[in-house]
């Protein structure tokens, strides 16, 4: 298993450090995610960059102290991007075709002058899609008895050309700033206006809610009669869809109509379920050193507009100034054309040159209206499709959830666990997380019935998956006010990886905006929450200057608005530490603290108001170690229960207080068994209080007490294999409990939820009657084409998997090879690729919960896989593995990277023949490596190119290595583009006419997609900013024979933030068209991206996902790309 939580002993001996050591070692240990997977550590600038300006300000460290369930590595967050493999357009032009480039640039070569560049600010540029805001989730169902087609909008990009040289030093960023130049051609294109986008209704299972807390609705309104799906009664099967969405209507055109004779319609259902689509016979393998895509012939001018010549190099364009906003700007033009649309001025034969001086005011307001008039029309004309050279047609959609099947492996892969319990009245509430889709969600479990029925809660503004909100530690509510925390210290991810969601009832919830939480700090860590009369309190831990920890409270009326409590209104470090524990009684609060230097008793702590302002008692009592949910609220005053803590003869002590002041022992819970290692958590309501607590190895029981001083057995919840981690009573005496346990698979974790009535036998809830609880552990990393053959990598149920297509992605096969893909711990491929030696697939398996170790299959034909060639892994490396791989004329180039704890440095293999392979030394790399993310490669008729960033991930800037032998690398210059405070590589292709890479630049106006072409090797470069009207991400990129195509997402305005699923069409890489796609389940409610593509031919295919909270498919799209 998977490593969980630390819980050594915690006592501290005279002298030691104050720091609270870890609690008891768990029996179980849920899974986490593999280190391999997650993204690259944000890192400083190596030391081949250029210097970088200081950041303002005071900077203080994180806390390290993990507390969540899940031990992670690296920055949390739960999908990578998927990188970018050998594509079919690169193959071709690494088997013998004549590419049309620039001689090599020579290192006698004399340098240019470059841009400055300002001082980078920004948000972390390593995202997948924007994230997915739902604003209601589908009918989640409930346990016990019952009770469009595509829009497609093509832009053009605007382009610049670079004027910095390959490697300008720190003394030539002084230089000619590069200049934007404004296309004549960019506002040409005419088309119909936008029409509605295809959504795939939802039914919501409860109507309107109750109104929020100063916060938007937390879930939309139930639709109107007539729209509810039939059918979606929970029934118990082992499935992943919740309910199965109806499919939009249709629009046919006959233009544009590319469905072929005999492809079967979609039915009532939004995404496609059927396991095969007939389209055309599978034809036998063909495979070969030589086999690659097959390429039509070059492309002849595109036809368009008369305009003159287009400038890249020098002055723009007459009439048109190069300015800084020109490529930044994010949506439509402004009104009126903006400052470089031409005004209508009057001609020669004008009668306005004979009108008396007096008129001319008059005429000239006349003149000012007909441009502003003229100017709307040009913007709405500019909305239009684009007219490039090349079209990619709407194609097709349909799911991939039956495509990439994962048979015969054991359970699910989920992995989800219940940390957080809490009880207001009859309604209770279990929280936690879940981190096995590609989006890690908050995980609710509510109940309206005092534990009876239970069903999925709603979560409206769920953060996406560019942050780690996803795990809810803590959570208090009652009154009509909920709210839920993760526990995690965000460190740089900055105030939105921090969870924190509100509700109304406990079951709709809203994620809190990070705008809002700016009383917290990154370094701070919330432990414990507290429902009080006037709101809520919130306690925990700071990191101080001199890198102490301190004790930190915040208060809030709603939750969503804060007031920090800090340090100095507390206690002095040397008095008192991290606030650890907190209850309350209306206003009156008391918490425990980790004592202050040379102290070993714990602190008791005190409000009155609320926790506004803060007494520390006089009460001494020892042994007791401070723990979230040590502290509970009585009828008559406070219960203080230790946990994870007995004494010798196996009972453990209780103390009581009628203020919180003054603290004495009122009763024992036990004795236990020898092997039980006490309570696990401690609760209270107008029943009782209630402990659970371990009484043996993996037997758990519930002790109930009216005021702390007598204690009865109230339930035994028998043998559970895992953790039970807290529990809940309801006002009539019901108990909730709840935690985690193993699965079938080796990596499988699940939920565990018991509930007893009062005086009743203890039971599971059936969690698999929660419609929307499971989803898929299946993620297609990449895509790679070769021979009409498709071959799709990444992981089912937590070991790798490889698929395959023959008939262009309408069918897919799973290759099977259990024993070589699986084993124990996680394994996964992230990037395959096809070269004169056959298949290559790269990727990592994780067979100890602290190492992950390189995974490479080879293959001659795709349908026979073997091991690759061995890499050794040096001592103290915990991550060592590729995540893409390339493959040319002169062999194969793999990229990762290697984590020790010396830090974090580039990895590049290169293997000739798929027998042998050999790391590139660190003297082989520029500055060795140190602290480069390489996240793209390819081959190119000079060798290979390797792209990425370095830098800190709002001060990042992009990477480019070169090597004519795949072993001896050397860094060119800075990429970026004019206007960019920051931009890093995320992937690259070579074509013909040179190299495409894409990536992510720091504007402005946020972060925007962008591309570069070079013609020399990465010498120079040109830039363009791909179309979006708002957030875009890019997530693969591939060559065809004409051109490149781009798939991810893009967030449209009228989509309330939600992202569809789109693609992107490009003859030279500057020039781009944007087509959204909204058919068949890549576009509506929820979140919708492509994540891999590539190409055969003409014959485009790409895969993704389309999810929200309550449903997850994988999703696949196959087009043509032809000319128009």
């Amino acid at each position: 298993m998977a490593s969980g939580p630390d819980e050594r002993d915690r006592r501290r001996t005279p002298g030691e450090q104050e720091t609270p050591a870890p609690p008891p070692e768990l029996h179980h240990r849920p899974p986490g995610p593999s280190p391999w997977a997650l993204p690259p550590f944000a890192a400083p600038v190596p030391e081949d960059a250029l210097p970088e300006e200081p950041l303002s300000g005071d900077v203080l460290s994180g806390d390290d102290e993990d507390t969540r369930p899940y031990r992670r590595f690296g920055d949390p967050e739960p999908r990578p991007e998927p990188q970018a493999g050998s594509q079919a357009g690169s193959q071709a032009g690494s088997q013998g075709e004549a590419h049309d480039w620039a001689p090599r640039p020579e290192a006698e070569d004399p340098p240019h002058l470059s841009g400055g560049h300002p001082h980078r600010t920004g948000r972390r540029p390593y995202s997948a899609p924007y994230g997915a805001t739902d604003a209601g989730a589908a009918d989640t169902g409930a346990t016990g008895p019952p009770g469009s087609p595509q829009d497609s909008t093509t832009w053009h990009g605007e382009g610049a050309r670079s004027t910095g040289p390959s490697e300008a030093g720190p003394s030539e960023e002084a230089g000619r700033r590069r200049r934007v130049v404004d296309r004549p051609d960019k506002l040409v294109a005419s088309g119909p206006p936008r029409q509605r986008r295809a959504q795939i209704p939802r039914e919501n299972p409860d109507g309107p809610g109750a109104p929020e807390i100063d916060t938007p609705p937390s879930g939309p309104l139930r639709p109107p009669a007539g729209q509810e799906t039939a059918g979606h009664e929970a029934t118990g099967q082992e499935h992943v869809w919740a309910h199965t969405p109806p499919e939009p209507a249709s629009r046919y055109d006959p233009d544009t109509d590319d469905s072929e004779p005999g492809e079967p319609e979609t039915g009532e259902q939004g995404i496609r379920m059927r396991p095969e689509i007939p389209v055309e016979p599978e034809p036998g393998p063909e495979f070969g050193p030589e086999s690659g895509p097959e390429f039509g012939p070059e492309p002849g001018p595109r036809p368009g507009p008369e305009a003159g010549p287009v400038e890249r190099i020098g002055r723009p364009p007459g009439g048109r100034p190069a300015r800084h906003d020109v490529l930044v700007a994010v949506g439509p033009p402004r009104p009126g054309g903006g400052r470089h649309h031409r005004r209508v001025l009057p001609g020669r034969g004008s009668p306005v040159r004979g009108l008396p001086r007096l008129v001319t005011p008059l005429v000239v307001a006349a003149v000012l209206v007909v441009a502003a008039v003229l100017g709307v029309a040009v913007v709405k004309w500019s909305r239009g499709p684009a007219t490039t050279g090349l079209r990619l047609a709407a194609g097709d959609g349909q799911s991939g959830d039956t495509a990439f099947a994962a048979p015969g492996l054991p359970g699910n892969g989920s992995s989800q666990v219940l940390n957080a319990f809490a009880s207001a009245g009859s309604t209770v509430v279990a929280a936690g997380s879940d981190m096995t889709g590609a989006l890690a969600r908050p995980l609710f479990l509510v109940s309206a019935d005092g534990g009876a029925h239970w069903q999925l809660g709603r979560v409206a503004g769920a953060p996406g998956y560019e942050t780690a909100a996803a795990a809810v530690g803590r959570v208090a509510g009652g009154d009509g006010r909920w709210l839920a925390v993760g526990t995690d210290a965000p460190g740089p991810a900055g105030p939105a990886a921090r969870g924190m969601w509100v509700s109304s009832d406990g079951r709709s919830w809203t994620a809190v905006d990070p705008l809002r939480l700016t009383a917290f700090w990154s370094q701070d860590r919330i432990t414990d929450v507290a429902r009080t009369a006037t709101g809520f309190l919130a306690v925990g831990a700071t990191t101080l200057r001199d890198g102490t920890a301190g004790p930190v409270a915040w208060v809030s009326a709603d939750g969503t608005g804060w007031t920090r409590v800090d340090t100095e209104q507390i206690g002095t470090p040397d008095k008192v530490r991290g606030m650890r524990a907190v209850a309350a009684r209306g206003d009156r609060v008391v918490a425990l603290a980790d004592p202050g230097s040379g102290d070993t008793v714990s602190v008791i702590l005190r409000s009155d108001d609320g926790g506004r302002t803060w007494l520390r008692t006089a009460a001494a009592i020892s042994d007791v170690r401070p723990e979230p949910g040590a502290l509970a609220a009585a009828e008559k005053g406070f219960v203080l229960v230790p946990t994870r803590q007995r004494d010798a003869g196996g009972e453990v002590r209780v103390y009581c207080s009628p203020e919180g002041a003054a603290w004495t022992q009122c009763g024992a819970i036990g004795p236990l068994g020898a092997q039980g290692t006490g309570v696990r958590g401690l609760a209270s309501s107008a029943a009782g209080i209630a402990a659970v607590a371990e009484s043996a190895w993996e037997r758990y029981a519930v002790y109930t007490s009216r005021d702390g001083r007598e204690w009865t057995k109230s339930a035994d919840l028998g043998e559970v294999p895992g953790t039970v981690r807290g529990l809940a009573i309801t006002d009539g005496g019901t108990l909730v409990a709840g935690g985690d346990k193993r699965g079938p698979g080796d990596v499988e974790n699940l939920p565990v939820l018991i509930t007893a009535g009062k005086g009743e036998t203890a039971h599971p809830v059936p969690l698999k009657e929660i419609g929307g609880l499971n989803r898929l552990a299946r993620e297609t990393a990449d895509l790679a084409a070769a021979g009409g053959t498709f071959v799709a990598v990444g992981s089912a149920n937590g070991d790798a998997a490889i698929w395959t297509s023959g008939n262009n992605g309408a069918n897919w096969k799973d290759a099977g090879f259990p024993d070589l893909l699986g084993g124990p711990g996680r394994q996964a491929l992230g990037g395959v690729a096809h070269g004169p030696k056959g298949w290559l697939a790269v990727g990592g398996t994780m067979t100890d919960p602290a190492v992950t170790r390189p995974l490479l299959v080879t293959s001659a034909d795709g349908r026979s896989w073997r091991p690759g060639p061995p890499i050794e892994v040096p001592p103290g490396h915990f991550l060592l593995a590729p995540r893409v791989v390339a493959a040319g004329e002169k062999g194969y180039v793999l990229a990762g990277e290697d984590r020790s704890a010396a830090g974090v440095v580039a990895a590049l293999w290169f293997s000739p023949d798929l027998r042998r392979i050999t790391r590139s030394a660190a003297g082989s790399l520029p500055a060795g490596g140190v602290n480069v993310r390489l996240s793209g490669v390819t081959a190119t008729p000079h060798g290979f190119m390797a792209v990425g960033g370095s830098g800190s991930a709002d001060r990042e800037s992009g990477v480019v290595w070169v090597s004519s032998d795949g072993l001896n690398w050397t860094a060119r210059g800075r990429v970026l583009p004019p206007d960019a405070t920051s931009a890093g590589l995320r992937h690259v292709v070579a074509t013909k006419a040179g190299v495409v890479a894409v990536g992510v630049a720091v504007t402005e106006d946020g972060p925007r997609p962008f591309s570069a072409v070079s013609t020399d090797d990465g010498e120079h470069w040109e830039y363009a900013m791909l179309p979006a009207e708002a957030d875009a991400s890019v997530l693969d990129l591939t060559a065809t024979a004409k051109g490149v195509v781009a798939v991810g997402s893009h967030r449209s305005a009228e989509a309330d933030g939600e992202g569809d699923s789109t693609a992107w069409i490009s003859e030279d890489g500057l020039d781009w068209s944007r087509h959204t796609l909204t058919q068949d389940g890549l576009g509506g409610r929820g979140a919708q991206w492509l994540g891999a593509v590539a190409v055969s031919g003409s014959r485009v295919v790409a895969v993704g996902r389309s999810t929200d909270y309550a449903d997850d498919h994988l999703t696949i799209w196959r087009s043509t790309v032809t000319d128009r």
